[in-house]
């Protein structure tokens, strides 16, 4: 019997094709949080824009419309929404990437901001990179590469 002949039952297949609209409850703590993360304050622009996935979520959207209002792809929303019904707030979160872990330990770096916060050794007007890194015994393209990092976080602008 064809499928469109009166009578006929739906082929098994077409039943159910439409999806059924998920939604999220957030807790309040986890409202709070992603408010906090989705302000302009937040400095990692990907972590903002997984906070509004959630909000948009919690507030009724679908994946197509959040993807249109957030100019992101369905699929990047799906992978998030995902993600925080893994692991909640945490998740939204870069994982760890592959790669070497990093070869110059955090007391290298307090060791290099106090050298540079002393007095310049005498008869030197400041410190340079090369006298910097030959005291810590870095390279001194180590030595600018921290400094950059340290000028990216403001809070340690004034030190290098």
């Amino acid at each position: 019997m064809c499928a469109n002949a009166p009578g006929a039952q739906p082929d098994r297949l077409m039943q159910n094709t439409r999806r059924t609209k998920r939604t999220v409850n957030l807790t309040p703590q986890q409202r709070l949080e992603l408010m906090r993360l989705s302000s302009p304050e937040t400095r990692d622009e990907a972590v903002r824009v997984r906070a509004h996935i959630i909000l948009s979520w919690a507030a009724g959207a679908t994946g197509a419309q959040s993807a249109a209002l957030l100019e992101t792809s369905r699929r990047t929303i799906s992978k998030w929404r995902a993600r925080f019904d893994e692991g909640g707030v945490d998740a939204l979160w870069d994982r760890p990437r592959p790669g070497a872990p990093p070869t110059i330990s955090e007391g290298k770096v307090t060791e290099l901001l106090r050298l540079r916060q002393s007095p310049p050794p005498v008869g030197a007007p400041r410190w340079t990179t090369r006298m910097l890194a030959k005291r810590t015994g870095l390279s001194q393209s180590t030595v600018v590469r921290i400094a950059a990092k340290l000028r990216d976080h403001s809070e340690h602008a004034a030190m290098l």
